[in-house]
This record gives C-alpha cells, structure tokens and sequence, in this order.
C-alpha cells in the first residue's frame, strides 16, 4: 500500500504521479523499474542530460565554501563568473547581469527595472507593459496578469492586473485573417496601435518571446517581425523585453533566441537552460544603455531582488553546465540534431493527418493536431485531445506536454517537444516511434477519423 502523499499537486491531466527514482541521460526510471523517454527535458529545462557528476561535484564544492551570503553586503565568486560568462554569450551591448531564482521572479524583476528606468527618464506615469494573447509568462500576480494564454486568464485571480495585449504572430491561425507577407505584418504594427490607444506616456516596456512556448508550442514569428517590433518600441521610447526563459541558452540552436533576429532587446529574461535544472536559478541580462541609466539615477541601480538571487552554490552549478555546454558545444549539437528531429517529424506528419504543423527551431519543436489540415480547424475543447496524447504517450514511456488554444480561442492542441540537446538520432527515432504509437492509440480510443 502507497504511503499518503502530504504535498498539495499542481493540476493536470495526471491524476497519479510516478515517482522517479533516478535518471540518466534523457531517460527517467521510476521506483518501479519503468523507463521513461523525457521528451519535454522536465519542463524545457534540462539541456546536458541528467547524472553529470561535474556538474554535483561543483554544487558540492561551492557547499563546503559557503552556502549564502547577503547580497547587498557582499558578493561571491561564482556569481561574478556567472554573470561574466553570460556577458560573453550575451548579444552586443548587453553587458550587466542580475539573477533570479525562476523564469517568474526574473519577469517580475524585469517590470519592474523597465518602470524604474522609465521613472528615472522622467517618464512617471509609464507603468504599463504591453505583452501577446497566446503568452505565457510566469505564477506572480504581475507576470500571470502578462500571460496571454485564454486558459490561464480564465481563472486568474480577482488582484490580477490590467496590462494590455496584442494579437500574437502566429501566420497558422492569423488573427487578422491574412497571408505573409502580403499582411504586413499587422500582428507587429498591431503594437504601434495599442501604443497610441493607451497613451505613450503610460507605457514602459513590451514583453514577448522570440519563439512562444509556454503557450504556443514553438510557434516562430514571420521574417522581419522582430525588427518592426525593434523600430516601434524605438520610435515610443519604450524598452524591449525579450523573455527567454525557455529559448535561452542553447534551446533554439543559437545561444539566445533573440539571435536569430537583427533585433537586440534591451532586456533578456532567461532560466530554464541556465543551470539545465541541477539548480534553480535565472538571469536578468540588461542593454548598457538601461543599466546605466539606473545605476547613476536617484536610486544607484536595481531597488528590486529577491533573497536567493545570486545564490552560490546555484551558480556555480550554472558554471559548470555553462562550461559543459562549451566544453561539449551543445549549441551547435542542438541545432543540428534539432534539423534530425524536425525531419522525422515532418516524415510523420506526411502519414498522419492528424497533424496540421510541425514547427520550431532547434530543440524547441511543436506538434499541433487539426481536424481539418486544409481549413487548420482545430478540435474542440470537449474532446480532450492533447491530454488523452500526453496520458496514453505516459504510458507508453514518453514524457510529453501539451498545450490548448490557438491564441484567439481556447480550441485547439499541440505539443512542445524539446528534449536534452545531448539526444542523439536513434534516440529521436524512439522519440517519433513511440510519438507515431501513442496516436494511432489515441485516434482509436477518441474514435477519430481524419
């Protein structure tokens, strides 16, 4: 008989949590021997693979030196060579670095550094950040009142905040009903207009990811979207977030997910791939031009941390997987097993015709089901497709995660697919194998047809 759990779950599809017993690699086992396929790499985070023992030892050694210290007294080596080695990976002019303990303090943190610096620009009544339907930004009041996603906003609490939001770029299900590039690009100048409708002086920032995720399932925008977002914000003086918490460090096959665009942020959120989960912790990676406009301002830099930022011993397991991703260079591996899988991918797209769109860059690649792939209509949400896919691929030993809605409705499913970069082919094949299993199961136990 299972002893009685005492911890309050999250909710979810999963009506019974596995526990894990151990893993290596890409693989999970669980205290009953089972193998699991981590598809997801826990929730896009792992990107060296599980049982790096240099990685343990680092943690280990920075434990014996010291745990913690007060960060507004002192600071501590790992933290000084963490922020130094971001500022290398970091695009030109992002040079100053602050941190986090998750993908939500680190958003929180950079609102609030975007109304500081508006503040010391003389702009005092720029508080508004302006952010995407289909968007996903974190568990605080303020980065859920940023969250696009029609899920999440449905059930948000009664003290949520009243940010605006803009049409998000996905050319599958455009919200304006065009065609790129003959639309151009509404769904970026679509900001511009909410600039104007809200009063440029009350804005401050505009937050995005380069490649949604949390929501979208790797939806990438058209070509020259981000530099139209760049000349907007420009042209209103107001700062640029690029939230990376899932596209930074590697994710996408290039260091940021903002390098794959001309269009340098003036502020760089990013987690999960910083420390590849061995340790919580996220990054705040600021342009010069607003770090040093708050640091010789009133204030003489940043009035806003948490305790744990810049925690020791979580960054110095950072720099060691950070030295391990360039020891290894997993950037490029990424990329280019990424192109493998997204192959085989689209290889089973051509069979399946329950799927619409395999889409992504890297390791960062979605999977979405239609019922229609000439209208892209997508299922209802009573049919319960994506968590009948992720319960029945559990079962079958791949970890999967599934997201609803296509931005402007809650209808719709699709996958985020984003595995260690250290996958290697015939584990994606495996990948695909039991992905191509777990839906014929489904389309038999739903009675679907296309």
């Amino acid at each position: 008989m299972q002893t009685p759990s005492h911890v309050l779950r999250v909710t979810g599809w999963h009506k019974t949590y596995q526990t894990i017993a151990y893993a290596q690699g890409i693989y999970l086992y669980d205290t009953q021997g089972k193998r699991y396929l981590d598809a997801i790499a826990g929730t896009h985070v792992n990107t060296i693979g599980h049982g790096c023992a240099e990685i343990g030892a680092a943690m280990a050694e920075q434990a014996q030196k010291i745990s913690f210290v007060h960060k507004a007294v002192f600071t501590s080596e790992p933290q000084e060579e963490l922020a130094r080695v971001i500022a290398q990976l970091a695009p030109s002019g992002m040079q100053r670095v602050c941190f986090a303990t998750g993908g939500s303090t680190a958003n929180e943190i950079a609102l609030q550094m975007a109304q500081y610096y508006q503040m010391e620009k003389g702009r005092t009544r720029a508080s508004k950040v302006i952010s995407r339907w289909h968007s996903y930004h974190g568990r605080t009041i303020a980065t859920l009142s940023l969250s696009g996603n029609i899920s999440v906003r449905r059930n948000l609490p009664l003290s949520h905040l009243d940010f605006p939001h803009i049409p998000a770029p996905t050319c599958y299900h455009c919200p304006f009903g065009k065609q790129y590039p003959d639309c151009g690009l509404a769904c970026a100048d679509a900001l511009a207009t909410t600039i104007e409708q809200e009063g440029p002086e009350s804005v401050a920032a505009f937050i995005a990811e380069p490649i949604i995720g949390g929501s979208g399932s790797a939806v990438v925008p058209p070509l020259g979207y981000y530099e139209r977002i760049r000349e907007i914000c420009d042209r209103y003086d107001i700062l640029f977030i690029a939230e990376e918490i899932i596209t930074g460090f590697g994710r996408t096959g290039k260091n940021f997910g903002s390098d794959h665009w001309n269009a340098i942020p003036d502020i760089i959120t990013a987690g999960k791939g910083l420390s590849s989960g061995y340790a919580p912790i996220a990054a705040i990676i600021v342009h010069d031009k607003v770090a040093d406009t708050l640091i010789n301002g009133k204030r003489q830099g940043i009035p806003t941390f948490t305790t744990y930022s810049g925690h020791p011993i979580s960054c110095a397991a950072a720099v060691a997987v950070q030295n391990y991703v360039k020891q290894h260079d997993l950037v490029a591996r990424g990329a280019l097993i990424g192109e493998y899988l997204k192959n085989a991918l689209l290889e089973l797209a051509q069979q399946e015709p329950l799927i619409g769109e395999v889409r992504g860059k890297g390791m960062m690649l979605g999977v979405e089901f239609v019922q229609d792939r000439a209208t892209h209509q997508p299922f209802p949400r009573t049919t319960k497709l994506v968590g009948t896919i992720v319960s029945t691929a559990l079962r079958h030993g791949l970890v999967l995660r599934g997201q609803v809605g296509t931005g402007t409705t809650p209808d719709g499913d699709h996958i985020l697919i984003s595995p260690p970069l250290v996958i290697t082919e015939a584990e994606c094949d495996e990948l695909v194998g039991l992905l191509a299993t777990t839906i014929a199961e489904v389309k038999l136990s739903l009675k679907i047809n296309v």
